[in-house]
């Protein structure tokens, strides 16, 4: 992924819905094909909630590292094993625009 920074990223909920669980997030996959229940942890949860299209990968690093006090470069290998584990499954798009 080139300039993943500069990348938008965005929920794919045709086969999924989802809840907020105190700071955690449950997805109910509704594919055959998939995994049925997702349990994202906290900073997983932080980048699913923040996922929608208007955000970039950027901003999402800079976002955990205010709220979660770690550096830039932890928090980048962070959101691209999420968008790596999240593209896998169908759940998120990347895009070089806004979506």
């Amino acid at each position: 992924m080139d300039n993943i920074q500069q990348m938008y990223i965005k929920r794919i909920e045709d086969n999924a819905v989802w809840t907020k669980l105190d700071k955690d997030i449950m997805i109910i996959m509704t594919a055959d094909n998939q995994e049925k229940v997702l349990d994202l942890n906290k900073t997983a949860a932080c980048l699913w909630e923040k996922s929608d299209g208007s955000q970039t990968v950027g901003a999402l690093v800079e976002h955990l590292c205010r709220t979660y006090d770690v550096d830039a470069e932890a928090a980048l290998a962070d959101v691209i094993d999420f968008i790596e584990a999240m593209k896998e499954k169908n759940l998120l798009a990347v895009s070089e625009a806004a979506i």
